[in-house]
């Protein structure tokens, strides 16, 4: 196998050529082979997350909703007394309010 790029993993393995996952394991033989490419002048490039911020903050929000939608924050909001009200759920819908003040 010819080496033309190595990209370090998000899990700390390597990326061989944009398709060929590698563990960071000195016995692999594919590990052995990254090893020679570096040491003849190859220069390893850090992984890069494709997803923006806002997809993050996006993905983290849908999985709140999942928990508690939006209609249902909208009655808790308009609750005057919410006394009655199990503190988990309260803590839900603080959590998806803290979390809409992080939006990016």
């Amino acid at each position: 196998m010819e080496i033309t790029t190595v990209v370090r993993g998000k899990r700390g393995g390597f990326v061989i050529n944009g398709s060929h996952h590698v563990p960071n394991i000195l016995e692999n033989r594919h590990r052995v082979m990254i090893q020679e490419w570096i040491d003849d002048g190859g220069v390893v490039t850090d992984w890069v997350d494709p997803i923006t911020p806002y997809q993050h903050w996006h993905n983290d929000i849908s999985k709140l909703d999942k928990d508690m939608p939006r209609s249902l924050e909208d009655i808790l909001d308009g609750m005057p007394d919410k006394s009655g009200v199990a503190q988990i759920t309260l803590d839900r819908l603080q959590a998806k309010k803290n979390k809409r003040g992080e939006r990016p």
